[in-house]
């Protein structure tokens, strides 16, 4: 990586001495760089970032959960895709292979006593092919459950309804839940009716192995009960049946579904033929540290008529429209953009495109890209943060004669409105009839001279004058 990096800068050099290459990089006027990059080269950059996905996972056995032959290329394809000339194709990989390469390494902790008995207890419970084999409650015998001689000793929990008894259980992690099954034979199954399923990996202390095959087995057994979710929580890492488990959400009717992969990882990639978003029931969907490609959303928009909440946090999205007639709430925070994106959301209440700092800088800076986002239909939005510093948030005026902007009532945007001698903070303010409240959060980073400090005073005095407005500015 080293010496293309060198060999690059050294010919770059010496091509704009000569007068043969433009400032982006372009060695002939209409030639696009990708065409004179060589596949020998792209193929290496592929192994050498294979090479540090393996590195990081540092067991070569617990590579089996996840197909590093996949993601090692969709990583290379994406960078090669944004990367507006060679040298910013190289810079990029580099910033990808440090991130992995330099970051805390992934410890497998094996052998942890808790972990092997809630794997085992669920295993005996049902195995892989779904008949129960040694099962918890073959081993309670009818005459087990007696009342004892002791009247302090007596079972009384046991004796509960059921009802009852399942929601005691609803209120414990998915590990202490399993484990009631050996209390009585009353307990054993009643786990499987809770329609909470909170499954996170770091209970099992990152031990992917065992996770898979808890969470594997545990799906299989609830699928005895053949009763609908509520909720379906998961926190993972590198494991790519990750997809099948969230579909297996989607098909029991999953009303929410919160998906997380692990922070320090590649940003997860939902595979459309794993996982199908068709769903008449799915309501609320929020993601973390995923991609949302363009055939999922093309499913969130056209067949998940129910969806109204969505959220995506730290996500790559490749997908250039959002378009649900039934969403009310959008969340766009800490996220890259690989293209730009249009918003056509006529339901919407809230929309906030943010970014909160809070996200890896090298994961972020490598895949980091100029977008636009314009907003097509917002008539109903009655709160709009749109404090983005990366990319620039236009609308479509339409044709007409009711403002864009009528229910709008809070209104807080970053310092791109003020670019163009503030021409885009005007037109929010002209297409809010109902705005009550401005905040605008200036980056200082910026080059704020006076005369556009005076200028923003200026601007903000007519916004002032504008009646019940109320203006505040927040620096980062």
């Amino acid at each position: 990586m080293e010496a293309l990096l060198y060999l690059w800068a050294h010919r770059q050099l010496k091509l704009k001495r000569t007068g043969a290459m433009d400032e982006l990089g372009v060695i002939e006027e209409g030639v696009d760089w990708r065409t004179r990059l060589a596949q020998d080269i792209r193929d290496g950059m592929i192994h050498d970032i294979w090479f540090n996905l393996q590195k990081k996972l540092l067991t070569t056995a617990s590579t089996t959960l996840v197909d590093l032959q996949k993601v090692a290329p969709r990583i290379e394809e994406r960078i090669y895709a944004i990367a507006f000339d060679f040298g910013d194709y190289l810079r990029r990989i580099s910033l990808r292979k440090d991130d992995l390469e330099y970051s805390r390494p992934i410890v497998q902790l094996n052998n942890f006593l808790g972990v092997h008995q809630q794997d085992q207890l669920i295993q005996a419970e049902g195995n892989v092919q779904g008949k129960p084999s040694s099962s918890i409650s073959d081993q309670v015998s009818p005459d087990s459950h007696k009342d004892p001689s002791n009247p302090c000793e007596v079972d009384r929990i046991s004796d509960l309804p059921n009802d009852l008894i399942r929601h005691i259980i609803s209120s414990l992690s998915m590990q202490e839940a399993v484990r009631t099954s050996v209390l009585s034979h009353r307990w054993v199954d009643q786990w499987a009716f809770v329609r909470f399923i909170d499954l996170d990996i770091d209970w099992f202390h990152k031990d992917r192995e065992q996770f898979s095959s808890f969470v594997d087995n545990l799906l299989l057994r609830r699928d005895h009960v053949n009763l609908p979710m509520d909720t379906f929580q998961l926190h993972s890492f590198a494991i790519d049946r990750a997809s099948s488990w969230i579909d297996h959400a989607i098909k029991h009717n999953a009303q929410v579904i919160r998906f997380a992969e692990y922070k320090r990882w590649e940003p997860f990639y939902l595979d459309p033929e794993l996982a199908v978003f068709s769903s008449q029931h799915l309501k609320t969907l929020e993601l973390s540290n995923a991609v949302l490609g363009t055939i999922v959303s093309d499913q969130l928009n056209n067949s998940c008529p129910a969806l109204q909440n969505l959220l995506l946090v730290h996500c790559l999205i490749e997908t250039q429209a959002i378009s649900s007639s039934s969403l009310k709430n959008l969340g766009i925070i800490d996220c890259s953009l690989l293209k730009d994106l249009s918003i056509w959301t006529p339901s919407l209440v809230s929309l906030h495109i943010e970014d909160r700092g809070h996200g890896d800088s090298l994961l972020r800076t490598s895949y980091q890209i100029t977008s636009a986002v314009t907003l097509i239909d917002a008539s109903n939005v009655t709160s709009m943060d749109l404090t983005a510093y990366v990319r620039q948030v236009t609308f479509v005026e339409q044709a007409w004669e009711h403002p864009l902007f009528q229910n709008l009532t809070s209104l807080r945007l970053g310092g791109w409105c003020l670019d163009n001698k503030y021409s885009l903070l005007r037109r929010y303010i002209q297409h809010s009839p109902k705005l009550k409240k401005v905040t605008l959060k200036p980056d200082m980073d910026e080059d704020w001279g006076y005369h556009r400090m005076l200028n923003l005073e200026l601007v903000l005095n007519g916004i002032n004058m504008v009646p019940g407005v109320e203006v505040d500015v927040k620096w980062y």
